[in-house]
């Protein structure tokens, strides 16, 4: 019986050795794939962000495709006179922002009444 026990102290120090092996072996491993993954997690949060912001999104690339075809000073310029031209533009883009925050704060309100009832 004492040499069985033998055999498994035997055995089970080697299997901690092995282990302790192992475990080194993934610390190396972690620490090399920490600055890619941490890369990898940056993006994601850019994506999320984006995802939930598409009307930023829209506007930034409608501002740069402006920009690159006339400059600060011709947008300027035609800004200008679609603010003097064309002031119903104004009023109608002032009404459609106003609506849509509305809306989302209608829905927001509709969530919080059903969360309540609930």
């Amino acid at each position: 019986m004492k040499k069985r026990l033998v055999e498994l102290a035997c055995r089970r120090r080697r299997l901690l050795e092995e282990i302790e092996c192992e475990r080194i072996e993934m610390a190396k491993i972690s620490r090399q794939l920490q600055e890619p993954l941490a890369l990898i997690d940056a993006g994601l949060k850019v994506v999320r962000y984006i995802n939930g912001h598409r009307a930023w999104l829209a506007g930034s690339v409608a501002m740069l495709l402006a920009f690159r075809r006339k400059g600060l000073a011709g947008l300027a310029q035609q800004g200008w006179r679609l603010l003097i031209i064309y002031p119903s533009i104004l009023s109608c883009g002032l009404k459609y922002l106003s609506s849509a925050t509305c809306a989302a704060k209608q829905g927001r309100n509709a969530e919080a009444d059903h969360c309540r009832s609930e």
